[in-house]
């Protein structure tokens, strides 16, 4: 396994993505991955989803210049709203993100499906993301790029169960997975049964924690923490900081062969990206199968 960096506004909040694979190669890392969400959720932090394609290749000739690969394309945005034109929009930038993935030699295309919306059944729900992941399937295909979904703790996709569901309605296996075991304290859940049973569709990982504490009221509202439910709350904090265990997730993962990249995810209220970063690599490094 390789240790990677997200270069987004969830990841290292760089205003230029070769600058932040600059810093990254500074620090350690082999690989970078880059936010591509744009035009949703506009910010100052780099992001591709909004470039030609000709300026993609630019940076990202740039970025391996540096001796760096990219790893995947982080297009986060929802498919799931009552409004079928925000829909539309959706998934046709996906569709940009996908061809931008071809031009610049980038394998795998991360996805997420979005809050479950009020008023809207979780059948409902999944009916929604196999259309959208049926038209997006077939246009990976013809790219030639695989595409994946995060499990998202908040999300209608977030933990074991709601994947197996998904997965089983849209009944086919292309659909892949980008695995980030920090969501799953959200769900009191343990992530090494989700590698165990969709090991083989994880092409790409998140190495990001999550701490479990009691409520404190104060923190919800100021989004610094999520409220679980029972008297707890729930926050993301780098690895080896959490509730997570790290080798055991590390021992799963390369028991179903996973070889691929861990990159590192600093959004959601990790302070200090930069330190913050270099203490996941040191954390990590010891940890990863030989």
């Amino acid at each position: 396994m390789d240790l990677g960096l997200l270069i987004s506004v969830t990841g290292l909040k760089s205003p230029d993505f070769v600058a932040g694979a600059k810093l990254a190669k500074e620090m350690g890392y082999t690989h970078v991955e880059l936010g591509a969400c744009r035009p949703f959720g506009g910010s100052d932090v780099a992001d591709l989803g909004g470039t030609a394609s000709e300026d993609a290749r630019e940076i990202v000739a740039e970025i391996r210049d540096l001796d760096l690969e990219v790893s995947a394309l982080q297009c986060h945005v929802d498919y799931l709203s009552s409004n079928l034109q925000e829909v539309r929009t959706r998934i046709d930038h996906t569709k940009h993100v996908l061809d931008l993935a071809v031009a610049v030699d980038v394998e795998f295309v991360h996805t997420v499906s979005g809050p479950l919306p009020e008023g809207m059944s979780a059948d409902e729900g999944y009916a929604c993301l196999v259309e959208a992941y049926q038209e997006l399937l077939e246009h990976a295909a013809d790219a030639d790029v695989r595409l994946g979904i995060e499990p998202v703790f908040v999300y209608h996709i977030g933990n074991l169960a709601t994947t197996k569901a998904l997965f089983e309605r849209l009944g086919r296996d292309d659909l892949f997975v980008n695995f980030d075991p920090s969501h799953f304290p959200y769900h009191r859940e343990d992530p090494v049964p989700f590698i165990r049973a969709y090991g083989k569709r994880i092409l790409h990982a998140h190495s990001k924690d999550a701490t479990v504490t009691p409520l404190n009221a104060e923190d919800v509202a100021a989004g610094r923490a999520w409220d679980m439910g029972g008297g707890e709350q729930f926050a993301f904090t780098p690895p080896g900081r959490g509730v997570l265990d790290w080798p055991a997730i590390l021992r799963a993962l390369d028991e179903v062969g996973y070889q691929g990249v861990l990159s590192l995810e600093l959004g959601h209220g990790i302070p200090d990206e930069e330190q913050a970063a270099r203490e996941a690599l040191e954390y990590l490094r010891p940890l990863l199968p030989s």
